[in-house]
């Protein structure tokens, strides 16, 4: 007698005998074993058709790679846009706390001509004008505030004893022409003869290379002689100097005020 054909059961029935819940009991025969075992060729193909069915639906590949794969164009922008902004405030930083410390103390740093003190030739002693004051230093000023006001306005100081002044020995403190007296420790006088690079005249602006005419505007009475130093001119106010020639047009060479000490 021929075998009896054995029923295969469908792919969906070894599925649901898989799946379903079994009650607890003792383990799994080893028919149930084999069966299952047989199972899985089945389960496997199904798994695969339910697969490419989910990713052959419209929008599903397309939107699992925007979430996941594909970086935001934003990303990148804002990245770049905080680097712009962190160089940025860098490089202000390195402007605002540079030298400044130069840009910033090289301006208020050095001083304008105008802060700086400047001698003016007065009739009875010296004075130093800083901005719009001026401190008088008269005849008779100790010779230490003297010493420190040329050093200020004109430098280091040179110092010599001359002994055949016609009024006695005196102390001389000069610098590039420009020269004081002193008797012991005061100030007696001081004579300018000029000098390249500076120019000092009294507060109405008479002083080496005027011309006698200028000095006469100024210190009306002026009077002119001429002697073994060549044309000479004094004014009543104590204003003295050499000129080149007696008439208006003559230049003030040397001037000087208080005591002098010439050689005549």
């Amino acid at each position: 007698m021929p075998p009896r054909p054995r029923s295969v059961p469908s792919v969906s029935r070894r599925w649901s005998a898989w799946l379903s819940p079994r009650p607890a009991g003792p383990a799994p025969s080893t028919l149930t074993v084999r069966t299952a075992l047989r199972a899985l060729p089945a389960l496997s193909a199904l798994t695969a058709l339910v697969t490419l069915t989910a990713c052959s639906e419209p929008g599903a590949v397309a939107l699992d790679t925007s979430s996941s794969a594909a970086p935001s164009p934003a990303a990148p922008a804002a990245s770049s846009e905080a680097a712009s902004a962190s160089a940025s405030g860098a490089s202000s930083g390195a402007a605002s706390s540079g030298p400044a410390g130069l840009s910033d103390a090289s301006a208020s740093a050095s001083p304008t001509s105008s802060d700086s003190p400047q001698l003016v030739l007065e009739v009875d002693g010296l004075g130093v004008a800083v901005g719009a004051s001026i401190r008088h230093l008269p005849f008779g000023t100790p010779r230490s505030a003297v010493s420190a006001a040329l050093t200020a306005t004109l430098g280091e100081l040179r110092v010599s004893r001359l002994t055949e002044c016609g009024q006695g020995a005196r102390t001389q403190l000069d610098r590039q022409g420009f020269s004081v007296l002193l008797q012991g420790t005061r100030f007696v006088g001081w004579t300018d003869a000029g000098s390249a690079g500076r120019h000092l005249t009294t507060a109405d602006g008479v002083g080496v290379g005027s011309t006698l005419g200028q000095v006469r505007a100024q210190y009306p009475g002026v009077s002119v002689t001429t002697g073994t130093l060549g044309p000479e001119f004094s004014s009543p106010r104590g204003l003295s100097g050499l000129t080149t020639a007696a008439s208006s047009a003559g230049k003030v060479t040397t001037i000087y005020a208080g005591e002098s000490c010439f050689f005549r």
